[in-house]
């Protein structure tokens, strides 16, 4: 009995201590980090120059299937019924064609957007681990995935975790 009642108060008072401990608590903005950072306006270059064209494609298609829809508003009248059909089936193929290209190029995005961003979201995950044990925090949330919805001064430390992964970039790592 006088063993479990010596452990109670063992237990209660590392308890104790671990509750006086200081905390530091860090949070940041990963979506920011990721687009401030060297690596990330690296990505969003690569990106930029690979879609741009695709991008231009598509405005372009758009444009094209406005200009049909105005000529099937504009000739309503003045087309026979079959030649109208025609327009019509043929405003419709172009449409559903135009939907088909805008929904496979932004999913062709994303997944060059992940395989670029994957490798920069392991650096800043390092980073930041080690920042956090450097600086001596005991926990760091990123704002978006946590919820939070305030931030005191001196808590967020979005601009170190960039200047650190801008030195990382510049040493060739």
């Amino acid at each position: 009995m006088k063993k479990v009642m010596f452990l109670a108060i063992a237990f209660v008072l590392v308890f104790q201590v671990a509750a006086f401990a200081e905390t530091k608590i860090g949070v940041f903005n990963m979506q920011a980090v990721m687009l401030q950072c060297d690596y990330g306006k690296a990505v969003a270059a690569k990106l930029k120059a690979k879609f741009t064209p695709m991008e231009k494609d598509l405005k372009k298609d758009g444009e094209a299937i406005k200009k049909l829809e105005a000529e099937l508003k504009n000739q309503d009248l003045a087309l026979k019924l079959e030649a109208k059909q025609d327009k019509q089936r043929e405003f419709r193929r172009l449409a559903r064609d135009y939907q088909d290209s805008v929904a496979a190029y932004r999913q062709k995005r994303q997944m060059e957007q992940q395989k670029l961003g994957q490798p920069i979201v392991e650096k800043i995950v390092k980073v930041m681990s080690e920042y956090g044990k450097a600086h001596g925090y005991t926990v760091i949330f990123e704002m978006a995935a946590s919820g939070v919805s305030f931030v005191g001064d001196g808590i967020d430390i979005t601009k170190p975790l960039i200047a650190e992964l801008n030195k990382l970039k510049k040493a060739g790592k």
